[in-house]
């Protein structure tokens, strides 16, 4: 069983590695805790290509918070709208296929 020192010298092993971390920390993109939580969770297998994912996602996620949330209520409208007119269409086709179907079975009994 690993004591907390332990854990803690296994982690600063894993910095000494990975010197792209203590940069990221330095440049405050990060905090020690926050790496020291993903290092607990993904252990040793954390490379740089998870550091260039979490600059994506905090990119996005830059992006997200800053959309016009009535932008989001005018394109979700657009949607409903397309998606209502497609469903109506579907009715259509639907009822026209049963026309043609009760039309077969009328000709066909007799």
């Amino acid at each position: 069983m690993s004591t907390h020192i332990d854990q803690m010298n296994d982690f600063k092993e894993y910095l000494r590695k990975n010197p792209d971390l203590i940069k990221k920390v330095r440049r405050e993109e990060a905090t020690w805790q926050e790496l020291y939580e993903d290092w607990l969770i993904f252990g040793n297998e954390r490379k740089s290509s998870s550091i260039e994912f979490e600059q994506v996602f905090s990119a996005v996620k830059e992006k997200i918070q800053h959309i016009d949330p009535s932008q989001i209520e005018k394109y979700s409208k657009q949607i409903q709208t397309g998606l209502d007119f497609f469903q109506e269409m579907l009715n259509n086709f639907n009822k026209q296929s049963e026309t043609k179907n009760d039309a077969f079975m009328n000709q066909w009994k007799q």
